[in-house]
């Protein structure tokens, strides 16, 4: 088993960075956006709050699984804990200005602008990564 383990953590750390972070990425952003879909569509939670929660409860995966499995991080986890908190705090407020300025004056139905900003977001987010919140 301990072999197993070893061999695919040398093979999952042998892909390039931005190709894990694709992986990952993509994980957690469908993961985040079906808790959008599950708020703002099944419990029908108005669509700020919806953000909020999702937010809330994605961040932190997000953060732990692009933590170990993107940027294989050693840096003192509180502070790059708060940095990607930080950067991701920032993407929440314009994701927060996207979703009303779309269903305010474009008339957009908030799931479908959730899907659009999420594509803009994840370029966003990776240069955020890289470059502020696990920089090495």
């Amino acid at each position: 088993m301990k072999d197993f383990y070893s061999q695919t953590r040398k093979l999952w750390f042998h892909l390039p960075q931005k190709i894990r972070f694709l992986l990952v990425g993509g994980f957690n952003t469908v993961i985040s956006y079906l808790l959008f879909l599950l708020l703002f569509e099944g419990c029908r939670i108005n669509y700020n709050p919806a953000l909020i929660i999702q937010y809330i409860i994605s961040i932190n995966l997000s953060i732990f699984t692009m933590r170990f499995f993107v940027f294989e991080s050693r840096g003192n986890f509180m502070r790059e804990y708060f940095k990607a908190w930080g950067a991701y705090l920032l993407i929440f407020l314009f994701n927060l200005l996207w979703l009303n300025i779309t269903d305010i004056f474009f008339k957009i139905y908030p799931a479908a602008s959730q899907m659009v900003y999420i594509i803009l977001a994840t370029i966003i987010t990776y240069l955020a990564h890289k470059h502020f919140s696990f920089r090495k």
